[in-house]
């Protein structure tokens, strides 16, 4: 069974950030790195919405949420490519939020893309490792990475979506 790990930003004042590359559109590669802050309640996948025409692309859709003490309307959007450790993520749903502070450059990778794998998170090792195949519940989904949640946690399929 393979897996992946990616070690963790110590330098930085969050528990559990690592480095990621997310997929240059125009460039066509892996463009330089940002941080992605592994957030275990958190139910989407969050990027400031400044950072999506570079790296994805805007839905018409969007939902309501709340974080980093932005609450209101976010755009869903999908990433092209999120690479970790070496591990590379297509076509991600995420929130498009215009949250501000000094994380305005940070992605918050929530459930939407971790409960798709067994993972762990050790701050004494100060790494993240996961397995790189699919859990069981994941292998049954079409698209495992390509769904958000609602504000009540309920799932939102997003071939039921448009705007593809």
């Amino acid at each position: 069974m393979s897996s992946f790990s990616a070690k963790l930003n110590n330098k930085r004042p969050c528990r559990y950030v690592f480095e990621a590359r997310l997929w240059d559109i125009k460039r066509a590669q892996f463009g330089a790195p940002v941080n992605v802050l592994v957030d275990t309640g958190a139910f989407n996948t969050i990027i400031h919405k400044f950072l999506v025409p570079k790296y994805g692309k805007m839905l018409k859709q969007t939902i309501l949420t709340s974080v980093g003490g932005y609450k209101g309307e976010a755009n869903i959007c999908i990433l092209d490519k999120i690479n970790i450790g070496g591990h590379t993520l297509e076509n991600v749903v995420a929130l498009a939020v215009p949250f501000e502070g000094e994380l305005h450059d940070h992605i918050l990778l929530g459930a939407n893309v971790t409960n798709n794998w067994e993972f762990s998170l050790s701050r004494k090792r100060n790494i993240m490792e996961a397995k790189e195949e699919l859990s069981d519940e994941a292998m049954k989904r079409a698209f495992p990475y390509k769904f958000c949640y609602n504000n009540k946690g309920q799932v939102m399929a997003f071939q039921e979506m448009d705007g593809e």
